[in-house]
């Protein structure tokens, strides 16, 4: 109770003495919170689009093709479906407007395989790609932004000087962690798009719907290694070069990614916990001399070393620990204000959010630790004498 009396008596040196602590606290604690919830959304976005996914980058001599897609569903078991893709930033026009989307050549299965519900309309079929239909379904934020008023449906839009059918509109997804977003993407079937569009055989990816979840991995080794065989490869570099990666890896890449700009930001806000106790060493060794005689006093009539270093300790601990609690509380609506603005939810890191608590514990033990000592060296007869 001395130790927080002797605080209160200076409330404002006390209130500017933790503004590090609580600056440092709240930042990390900001930090941790909308870490967790790009974690969680990015985690979200990759199960939407199912467990059982493998993707199949351009081919180790960069020449992937529809015939290497076909080669692999027949040789490779525990496939259910495979869907090839060919991505292209055009512009689109239609009723006099002019955008930029994203062409996305795709086979009829692409939608069942990504889960894109089709509001109006429907997706093309496999009859459709086998003759070349010049046909295509719109996103939903394309649509919007092309035919104000009316459906788009039964009318055409023009890509790269060619004019294709409009026969379906895509249910709204949303925004995508990876690759262009459904909504702001046009798709025509694969084969229209390498010969009419494209004019090349070559495809961008090669995405396989498992069958089991436990098939992912032996499916993804086995596509490796039968393209670089397919290929002749044996070049040692490209071959470690060369991956066929699974939505797991997806997942543990970016939280990998995330995790280091977090433990980087993390150090930054750190910086300020250090500047805070500093602060706090610097004004408890002011304490000090300006309580040179109550120190004195205390040991005259009977305080111990021990009790006067426990004291001072005591007052740099309740102030690091009350900036860290300030610090975690500001933190906490921070967090909630802005996962209100960068649409990711709002989630409490519990064990961290105690573990900043501890971590203001520990600078107040640390930084106050001298001081303290300071005051506990001191002898009587020299406090009692100090002017």
């Amino acid at each position: 109770m001395t130790a927080v009396r002797s605080l209160h008596s200076n409330i404002l040196r006390t209130s500017l003495t933790t503004l590090g602590i609580v600056i440092g606290i709240f930042a990390i604690t900001l930090i941790l919170i909308i870490s967790q919830g790009a974690t969680s959304a990015i985690t979200a976005k990759f199960s939407s689009l199912g467990t059982k996914l493998v993707h199949v980058p351009n081919g180790p001599n960069e020449a992937l093709s529809t015939e290497d897609a076909s080669v692999i569903a027949q040789q490779v078991s525990g496939i259910a479906a495979y869907s090839v893709e060919v991505n292209r930033s055009e512009t689109v026009s239609a009723g006099g407007k002019n955008i930029i989307a994203t062409i996305e050549g795709v086979s009829p299965t692409h939608a069942d395989i990504f889960f894109l519900g089709v509001e109006k309309g429907s997706f093309f079929t496999e009859d459709d790609n086998d003759s070349y239909s010049s046909i295509a379904v719109l996103g939903s934020e394309i649509a919007e932004r092309l035919y104000d008023e009316g459906s788009p449906i039964g009318q055409y839009l023009q890509i790269k000087g060619k004019f294709f059918y409009i026969i379906g509109i895509l249910s709204q997804k949303g925004s995508t962690i990876a690759g262009a977003s459904p909504d702001t993407s046009v798709y025509i079937p694969i084969n229209t798009m390498i010969n009419i569009v494209t004019g090349t055989k070559v495809i961008d990816t090669i995405d396989i719907l498992a069958k089991k979840q436990e098939d992912v991995d032996p499916i993804s080794h086995e596509i490796k290694q039968l393209l670089l065989e397919r290929y002749s490869v044996t070049d040692p570099q490209v071959i470690e070069d060369y991956s066929v990666f699974t939505s797991k890896d997806l997942i543990a890449s970016i939280t990998s990614i995330t995790g280091i700009i977090n433990s980087v930001l993390a150090g930054i806000a750190g910086i300020s916990l250090v500047v805070g106790g500093i602060g706090i060493m610097n004004i408890m060794l002011v304490t000090v001399t300006e309580r040179t005689k109550e120190i004195g006093l205390l040991k005259a009539i009977g305080a111990k070393r021990r009790d006067i270093l426990l004291q001072f300790l005591t007052e740099a601990i309740v102030l690091t620990l009350a900036g860290g609690f300030i610090g975690i509380a500001l933190g906490i609506m921070a967090g909630f204000i802005a996962s209100l603005f960068i649409v990711v939810p709002f989630e409490l890191p519990f064990l961290s959010i105690i573990a900043s608590g501890i971590v203001s514990i520990l600078v107040g033990l640390i930084f106050g630790m001298y001081p303290a000592q300071r005051a506990a060296k001191m002898t009587p007869v020299d406090a009692l004498r100090y002017e």
